[in-house]
């Protein structure tokens, strides 16, 4: 259950949702005994065995991050870990400032600063991997974060670099595997942990080295369309090109050593990859690349042997009997040889010449009709897409891609190219349209979107509205497999390459209201939507009417548990708050989206609740009635009777 805005957890005022990792939503709140914020971490009591993993998981995690913010205060502190209510609960210093993942979504960071970000995350990941506790009888030789990305780092209000969060990973020590690979990110992930799942300190190394790449030049090392590709083409162990200018020479032989496919050829400690960047920060020589490199050292031997097997394996050519420039008697005794061997030598020499020149000119020919032949089919492929004898456009993708085999680049398909480009990409917008308009869009449709634009990406690379739509449809489909934490990413990436766009916030919005039960953010990005030109239409009424109603909802269930407290009668008036806003949401839907069916269901609601309110107002009229005793049946009985409870 996420637990709602406004909502007291013990005594802790909950403001908003930060985020959720794993069975974790992670909220801001007032502590109303020291007054200041906290970040609480909650995990809902459930019998089932994952959610009992998880919490024992994050129990010692918590303890353990609370030894290791000791010695290193760049980690976040802990102040409590314990039970509130229904809840376990880690409660965490709160960390003013801004995430390096919307630091980075400005472009590319200077590299300086990227390298002391990186030295910061690696100081703190060398304590870590060398942290030597006894917790609950157990011993921890060294721990692994597991989940170095941009979203887990923070810089604070005074520039320093603060690690979030360790995750499920930090309460497994080093010697011990981790194989569930849904904790960790693809794209930070080293190409031995997508193979067999092995979390230590070399897959910590090689996922802050991705992320120092994608802040020293705005991308990240392996670029792929989608998660399949990018982790066969990691798992593929072909090393990633060096980074592009204006990154500084010595930075990126660093980046090359650090992201070198074979484990033994990278950094093997957090403090030789940072004795090399404070190197490379403060001008001096870096080892990485250099002849002193060990690593260099063993891959230029690779290259030799190669060389050598090549040389021995190489036929060597026939002696063409040229003169050898022999001295002495030997060479005396054959005065009339060396005239015969310069004219036989010429003589082969105009031979090879004049074959040259036939082959030069009928690979000229043969290149010349094939030109043309290659030209005559564009334009007749363009005419039948023009004249829309082909629409389909998986068949315009079929044909294109037999038409331009091997010469889709060239400058005789440019035409073409371009046609089938905007073809593919009026495909998808149609869908995109269609949902914008109010339309229910099926998720084969999205999934369909998806591949045109993608096809419409290889024939444009550098076009961010393509970019942005393509992550746009990712988000949808995400969504739709309910993997919400991955739809929200996707939804900000478009609405970073599209911010003139109204469509990523209504993802966005279907996400937090849908998705996560996160009202409140859903109408932020329903606003940011309207300042981008989009009309609030029925459908969006009633989204925001089924969020108010679900935690309307959710809160009379939780009746039971604050039953004759204080709370009891807060919880009413938040449940009748969203029941209010659920009616006025659907009155103004209906009749779309069975807004009429919803309506009185919620007035029936709304009525009991407000009877309820009242009853709490009145004193018992009965003497020696059990009031407490009449107010639990009574919520039992509205439960039930709105068919919330059994």
């Amino acid at each position: 259950m996420i637990a709602p805005a406004s909502r007291k957890i013990g005594k802790y005022d909950i403001q908003y949702k930060l985020g959720r990792g794993g069975m974790a939503d992670v909220y801001l709140a007032h502590d109303t005994e020291t007054g200041g914020p906290v970040a609480l971490k909650l995990i809902e009591h459930s019998q089932d065995a994952d959610t009992r993993d998880s919490i024992e998981a994050e129990r010692r995690g918590a303890e353990l991050q609370r030894r290791l913010a000791e010695i290193d205060p760049r980690v976040v502190r802990i102040y409590d870990i314990g039970d509130i209510d229904q809840y376990f609960c880690v409660v965490m210093e709160y960390i003013d400032g801004q995430d390096l993942a919307a630091l980075m979504r400005h472009g590319r960071l200077e590299p300086e600063f990227s390298t002391d970000v990186a030295i910061d995350v690696l100081e703190t990941l060398e304590h870590a991997h060398k942290l030597d506790v006894v917790i609950d009888g157990r011993d921890f030789q060294g721990i692994v974060h597991g989940d170095i990305k941009p979203k887990n780092l923070r810089i604070d209000s005074h520039a320093t670099t603060r690690l979030l969060d360790f995750g499920i990973a930090k309460a497994l020590s080093m010697s011990r595997r981790l194989t569930r690979n849904e904790f960790g990110s693809v794209p930070y992930a080293s190409p031995e942990r997508l193979d067999t799942g092995q979390v230590n300190a070399a897959s910590d190394l090689w996922s802050l080295a991705v992320m120092l790449h994608e802040m020293v030049t705005g991308l990240q090392p392996y670029q792929a369309e989608n998660t399949e590709r990018l982790e066969r083409m990691i798992r593929s162990r072909i090393p990633p090109p060096p980074a592009p200018d204006p990154c500084p020479e010595p930075l990126r032989r660093i980046l090359v050593k650090a992201l070198d496919p074979e484990p033994e050829l990278r950094y093997q400690t957090a403090r030789e990859f940072i004795m090399d960047l404070r190197a490379f920060r403060h001008g001096g020589e870096v080892v990485a690349g250099s002849s002193g490199d060990p690593d260099t050292t063993r891959r230029t031997s690779r290259r030799e042997e190669a060389s050598d097997e090549t040389r021995r394996t190489t036929p060597v050519a026939p002696d063409l009997d040229v003169p050898t420039g022999r001295t002495g008697p030997a060479a005396a005794s054959e005065p009339e040889a060396q005239p015969k061997k310069k004219s036989h030598v010429g003589f082969y020499i105009r031979r090879v010449a004049a074959g040259a020149g036939l082959a030069l000119i009928a690979w000229a020919t043969w290149t010349a009709l094939s030109s043309m032949t290659l030209y005559q089919r564009g334009q007749k492929f363009a005419r039948q897409v023009a004249t829309e004898q082909i629409t389909d456009p998986d068949e315009i993708w079929k044909q294109w891609t037999e038409l331009s085999d091997g010469s889709s680049s060239s400058i005789l398909l440019h035409g073409p190219a371009t046609l089938v480009k905007q073809r593919l990409v009026a495909a998808a917008d149609r869908v995109i349209e269609s949902y914008r308009n109010g339309s229910d869009v099926r998720d084969t449709a999205w999934k369909e979107a998806h591949d045109e634009l993608s096809h419409a990406l290889t024939i444009s690379p550098d076009d961010n509205t393509i970019h942005g739509d393509l992550r746009l449809t990712e988000g949808h489909v995400e969504y739709a497999a309910k993997h919400y934490n991955d739809a929200l990413g996707r939804f900000e990436d478009a609405a970073h390459l599209l911010p003139h766009s109204p469509d990523p916030q209504l993802g966005l919005a279907r996400v937090y209201i849908y998705g996560l039960g996160d009202i409140e953010r859903g109408d932020e990005a329903l606003q940011e939507a309207e300042k981008r030109g989009f009309t609030i239409g029925k459908r969006e009424k009633a989204l925001l009417a089924d969020g108010y109603r679900s935690r309307g909802d959710r809160m009379l269930k939780d009746l039971v548990n604050v039953e004759g407290l204080p709370a009891e009668k807060e919880e009413l008036k938040s449940a009748k708050d969203d029941y209010e806003h659920a009616l006025k949401y659907y009155q103004e839907a209906a009749p779309c989206c069975k807004a009429n069916s919803y309506i009185p269901k919620v007035q029936k609601s709304l009525d009991a609740v407000n009877g309820e309110l009242q009853r709490l107002d009145q004193p018992p009229i009965l003497p020696g009635n059990d009031s407490q005793t009449a107010g639990r049946n009574f919520v039992l009985s509205l439960l039930r009777r709105l068919r919330l409870w059994r």
